[in-house]
């Protein structure tokens, strides 16, 4: 193998003086009988450089000269690792061959700078090396090594690589699109279906300047699922054009040609508004994203006659990514209108992540009375503040942001009366004397510093850390944290929870919450929690009526895209139910109850339990004992623990509520599900049943 340039002739530098093209850099060729300093790991990569195609191999092409890097040694089921000796970056471009597996997470080339992957390539799931370049032009003069990595021992469990150089010019000419930025969307098309999903990652450039990058599924066949409308209003464009490239290095770019086609700008596509919402799959009186991905709850806040609902939202597909958030106004939690993105990600290394909102009522940061707040976790910079002064449509943010550093997220706020203060909790992973000194109950090493942190303020400008919480079980000390407080027989009982929905109950004194008892819930998990699909729960801050009324993400982590390919849209908000804290025989626990506002959603009455089926129903119903009763309404099951149940059924979730909200649970349809009606009661004598047909909210 030819050794690693470091020096170029004395001809060559006349050349460059003389305006010629510099010659390439070569890293390896791998044509030797060894890898020379490269340094080897496991056995994937064998004793030297393959020759071609190894044995039990389908026929290797597309590789230079003899010899290249592979790993197929011992069949898929071997792994291994190649390390370069250190080099420096001093061409614009790095040009490689690749071929083998596509799963980037387990078998890839990758560029390292100062010890960390910029640059990374998995293969085409091909045996013919297909060239890859990757632009190196931010990290000209400093080293850099290559690795190249097989973790994977499943089908398609190696990587080919061979020829690779630095040059003045890519190997593969970047795919981009120069756009008159004449109307006010971005159009993207989007790719649903999995066994053909590769996700690139496209740029948006003003000129030089890069202003937004996101990860999407392009279509490599050109024919989209659904088109992607991304504002571009709030970039502030110097130019009248905008260009848009792929940025990543994971793919060959002419492989979506046909789907850069279809890149240009647009509109909001208000004609399908209407269309898009009456989906099948959409859901019809909860709240949702028209198109894309949501997940948690955000800044959840009442102010000036609206109830504002933001949530995680990726514009650009149906899975979780590129977290910006979406917005939806209601003067009734019910009925929701569809507003433009609030917060945008600075990058897909800054993205927008959860956390909560409330009015600074008297004007403790010096932006007015009344102004509207949001508290959010910025991935790449910490805990920060926004505010906005025209009613929750766009924000600015605050210049000390951020106002709290560590690794955590989460953010809620909330004022504290007794002090005259504004105290931030926010979910922190950082070892801290708390966690030191509460013994945790497992062994899961990752959970071992989870812990709820308080942060106070009187400006909301500055802050100081005053105390953190955490609890033996420390997964319900995990996540979305929100507390607040309820009078029980003339004392304040303060309620604790995260985002697995487990609680505590307790007193704050202003610093740092303490148990009284609980956690109640568990055990739980990311996807099952004791309210069945239903996570991250938020409250609504500063309510008129003083209702504590909650709303939780309702996750699906299954699509129906193999019943419906050009599915838009995926997951819900769960309907808004007021939380109380009740007595019972084993202690104060909470209870959800649904808002009174829900009966605007009724229409008429319905027979028969046979009447739900492909209808949106709410179904009040009593058996005549206490107990466990299965039942199914429209294919999605319904049964519940008690004698007496509300169940609200929609396109692919419902709700139950029974034994005086004592007991909740939100589940989903399973893709198997779909298109089943199946509706019936398997035990128990019911006592009363009342039936309603439920209007859609979308109008």
């Amino acid at each position: 193998m030819k050794r690693i340039i470091t020096l170029l002739t004395l001809v060559l530098v006349t050349a460059v003086c003389h305006g010629a093209t510099r010659a390439d850099i070569l890293i390896a060729d791998f044509e030797g009988g060894t890898y020379g300093d490269w340094h080897k790991e496991g056995k994937a990569f064998g004793k030297a450089p393959a020759k071609g195609t190894l044995p039990k191999q389908k026929k290797v092409s597309g590789y230079m000269g003899d010899g290249l890097a592979s790993s197929y040694h011992g069949g898929d089921g071997s792994i291994g690792m190649l390390r370069s000796p250190e080099f420096a970056i001093d061409r614009p471009w790095m040009n490689l061959l690749v071929g083998g597996g596509k799963f980037s997470d387990e078998v890839f080339v990758q560029l390292l700078v100062d010890g960390k992957p910029v640059r990374k390539t998995a293969g085409f799931a091909s045996e013919e090396l297909r060239p890859v370049s990757w632009d190196l032009r931010e990290f000209e003069g400093k080293t850099a090594v290559v690795e190249i990595v097989d973790r994977r021992t499943g089908g398609w469990g190696h990587i080919s690589v061979d020829q690779i150089v630095l040059s003045e010019q890519p190997a593969v000419a970047p795919l981009e699109k120069t756009l008159a930025v004449d109307q006010t969307h971005l159009h993207i098309p989007v790719d649903n279906a999995s066994g053909k999903k590769v996700r690139v990652k496209l740029g948006i450039f003003d000129g030089e300047k890069l202003v937004q990058d996101f990860d999407v599924a392009l279509p490599r066949d050109g024919k989209a699922d659904w088109i992607a409308t991304y504002p571009l209003a709030p970039f502030k464009l110097k130019g009248s054009t905008v260009t848009v490239k792929i940025v990543s290095d994971a793919t060959n770019p002419q492989d979506f040609q046909a789907a850069f086609e279809q890149i240009r700008i647009g509109d909001d596509l208000p004609q399908e508004k209407a269309a898009d919402l009456a989906q099948p799959y959409c859901n019809q009186f909860h709240a949702a994203a028209r198109k894309g991905w949501l997940n948690d709850p955000n800044g959840m806040v009442y102010h000036d006659g609206l109830y504002h609902l933001y949530f995680q939202h990726n514009p650009f597909g149906i899975g979780w990514g590129n977290m910006h958030w979406a917005h939806v106004v209601s003067d009734d939690m019910v009925h929701w209108k569809h507003e433009p993105i609030a917060l945008y990600q600075k990058t897909t290394a800054d993205m927008m992540f959860s956390g909560g909102g409330f009015v600074d009522f008297n004007n403790s940061a010096g932006l007015g009375e009344n102004t509207l707040f949001v508290a959010f976790t910025s991935t790449g910079r910490g805990e920060c503040l926004a505010y906005s002064h025209d009613g929750g449509i766009t924000f600015k943010e605050l210049p000390e942001n951020p106002i709290v550093e560590h690794t955590g997220r989460d953010p809620k706020v909330f004022w504290y009366e007794p002090e005259k203060k504004w105290v931030l909790v926010v979910f922190n992973s950082d070892p801290c004397a708390e966690t030191e000194a509460v013994p945790m109950a497992g062994n899961n090493k990752k959970e071992q510093n989870y812990n709820f942190t308080f942060h106070e303020s009187k400006d909301l400008r500055s802050w100081k850390r005053t105390g953190a919480f955490t609890d033996p079980h420390r997964a319900a000390a995990f996540e979305c944290p929100d507390i607040f407080p309820f009078e029980i027989d003339g004392e304040t009982k303060w309620v604790l929870y995260g985002g697995q929905a487990q609680y505590f109950v307790g007193r704050f004194d202003g610093k740092t919450f303490h148990k009284e008892s609980g956690p109640f819930g568990g055990p739980a998990s990311f996807w099952t929690t004791q309210h069945g699909s239903f996570y991250a729960a938020q409250n609504f801050s500063q309510t008129p009526d003083g209702r504590v009324i909650r709303i939780g993400w309702l996750k699906n982590k299954k699509q129906f895209t193999d019943r419906y390919p050009g599915q838009l849209t995926s997951q819900a908000m769960s309907l808004p139910h007021e939380l109380q804290l009740k007595k019972t025989e084993e202690g104060l626990r909470l209870a959800s109850i649904p808002i009174q506002e829900l009966e605007t959603l009724r229409a008429e009455e319905l027979g028969s339990l046979d009447d739900c089926k492909g209808e949106l129903t709410e179904v009040l119903i009593e058996f005549e004992e206490d107990g466990l009763h299965e039942l199914m309404i429209n294919g999605i099951d319904a049964s519940f623990e008690g004698k007496s149940a509300r169940i609200f059924t929609d396109r692919t979730f419902n709700e139950v509520y029974a034994n005086g909200g004592l007991y909740y649970k939100a589940r989903h349809r399973t893709p198997e599900q779909i298109d089943s009606t199946e509706t019936a009661v398997k035990n128990g004598a019911i006592k009363s049943l009342k039936i309603y047909r439920l209007h859609s909210i979308w109008k």
